[in-house]
């Protein structure tokens, strides 16, 4: 692997600069230097970057009984004007033209990757005290820290689109690498890669200068490394090694491959390419090993599989604490299936189906609930609290905060691919 370089000269600036130490060990980092919201209150909200996930931005919020979408801005005007009549709101082809005349409780930022931060610093100095991003936060890690650094002059919370911590099953995995019910993972490896047809038709004519301006380390490790981080919290990546290829796209590179290292001893390798010939659009499937039990989930099968999820729980588990476990995470509106009676592959006696049993949670074909995190941000702001009820079981919200750690640990493994070696956090 060559000798571990420090983090970094081309990504951006180290922590120790313009002292954002300290704020890294705070999970709630904003001074709240705002009007209070009344429970009663109708939200205003203003959309910025009217494109695939902008326009279902619009729409979601427009679906909130306490939300008006007041305006949307985008930069062509026939699409501003088409979502703005959808939801009513008044369209824009200038956002800063949009954030003057507005007074908005909440900003959406979906522009493209490498274009969040002017209009993430245009909604906090016009005021507005709740900016909801877009992942990745920024494609550098000094953008990330400045608009951190904003916000927390302004008072101003700024939360991220990780929904990748949304559905059911992503759920179930943080409840169960939490609780313990694997021992101490030691190991995983998650691919998150998309069909070639995202970076090369997906924003029609645009699909190449986007993609050129991002990468799937951006565009699709942003969303691995924020899994990572929530469910094996307080665990930190302290070191990456990575290698890319750029032989089929030219304008950008197909893959970064890198493994990962964080301070309580796991590794992880992560993977995502965008040049699979899949059926689907997106291949996603994550395993964990942990000293007593693993888990695997089928997230998006790529391949016309059936997408799934398994744990099989430690030893030490008992069939009685099983059912406990299923039914706290039916109260979290999880439904998962207990394995009670399966043979433990490990056993001498698996041919007579005697010994003792490898219990095991279990779940097919659950639903994918994208948009349950949106809804907790707009809970967040009517409840003035980064742990609304609606997101009570999993910890704060993902914030800025959340937003420059996964920026950093990109920029590492991208750093880490162009030196070919490895690189320390």
């Amino acid at each position: 692997m060559g000798q571990a370089v420090k983090f970094r000269p081309n990504c951006g600036i180290p922590m120790e600069v313009k002292g954002l130490t300290a704020l890294l060990k705070s999970s709630t980092m904003y001074g709240h230097q705002r009007e209070e919201v009344e429970m009663s209150a109708q939200l205003k909200a203003g959309v910025i970057g009217l494109g695939i996930l902008g326009s279902q931005h619009a729409q979601f919020l427009n679906d909130q009984p306490e939300v008006t979408v007041a305006a949307v801005a985008d930069i062509l005007r026939e699409r501003s004007q088409e979502i703005g009549g959808r939801v009513g709101a008044q369209p824009y082809t200038d956002y800063e033209r949009m954030l003057k005349e507005q007074r908005l409780d909440i900003a959406v930022v979906a522009t493209p990757d490498p274009l969040h931060k002017e209009p993430v610093l245009a909604a906090i100095q016009a005021g507005v005290p709740t900016i909801i991003e877009e992942k990745p936060m920024a494609t550098t890690v000094a953008d990330a820290e400045e608009m951190l650094e904003a916000a927390e002059k302004a008072g101003a919370r700024i939360f991220l689109c990780f929904f990748n911590r949304s559905s059911p099953l992503d759920r179930a995995t943080y409840y169960v690498i939490q609780q313990g019910l694997l021992g101490e993972i030691v190991y995983g490896e998650i691919h998150l890669d998309d069909n070639i047809c995202v970076p090369t038709r997906m924003w029609g004519k645009k699909s190449q200068e986007w993609t050129a301006g991002s990468s799937t380390a951006h565009f699709l490790l942003s969303h691995v490394v924020d899994f990572l981080h929530w469910v094996l919290a307080p665990a930190e990546v302290t070191e990456a090694y990575a290698i890319s290829q750029q032989k089929v796209l030219g304008y950008t590179p197909d893959l970064y491959d890198a493994f990962l290292t964080f301070d309580d001893g796991s590794k992880f390798r992560v993977k995502a390419e965008w040049i699979k010939h899949i059926d689907g659009l997106v291949e996603f499937t994550l395993s964990f090993s942990g000293s007593e039990g693993a888990l695997a989930y089928i997230k998006e099968p790529g391949f016309g599989e059936v997408d799934g999820w398994r744990a099989n729980v430690s030893d030490r588990v008992t069939p009685e604490e099983l059912l406990v476990h299923q039914e706290k995470l039916l109260e979290q509106g999880i439904n998962v299936r207990a394995l009670l009676h399966r043979p433990n592959p490990m056993a001498e006696e698996q041919e007579t189906g005697e010994g003792n049993p490898k219990l095991a949670l279990e779940a097919f074909a659950a639903p994918k609930n994208w948009w349950r995190m949106a809804r907790s941000f707009v809970d967040a702001v009517l409840e003035d609290t980064l742990t609304p009820s609606s997101w009570s079981e999993y910890g704060p919200l993902p914030t800025g905060i959340d937003g420059l750690r996964q920026t950093q640990v990109v920029c590492a493994i991208i750093e880490s691919a162009e030196r070919r070696q490895a690189v320390t956090l």
